[in-house]
């Protein structure tokens, strides 16, 4: 990650790696890819994205969870790498 919250997203296979970051940045983001849904926005602290309370569902074929620090990221990145037309749903429990 550089310097530019606005740009900068991360992604991380390791589940240690994954809970760090979202302990470092309690004010941060993370979009959930889903295989044959629309990616949904969370706050970093949302249980929904936690892997160690759903192992099975955020880790299964094509889903995958991108992190950032300001929304505008995650829309960027989802508007470059995902084919949603803009589509993002956002968490109703952490309300993002």
């Amino acid at each position: 990650m550089s310097d530019d919250p606005f740009s900068d997203v991360a992604e991380f296979d390791d589940d240690a790696a994954y809970d760090w970051w979202r302990s470092a940045h309690p004010d941060g983001f993370v979009l959930a890819v889903r295989a044959r849904k629309p990616p949904m926005l969370h706050r970093a602290g949302c249980r929904e994205i936690d892997r160690g309370e759903h192992p099975g569902r955020l880790k299964a074929k094509g889903s995958r969870q991108v992190c950032a620090e300001m929304k505008s990221a995650l829309r960027a990145w989802a508007a470059r790498e995902l084919e949603t037309q803009g589509l993002i749903e956002r968490c109703p429990k952490c309300g993002p």
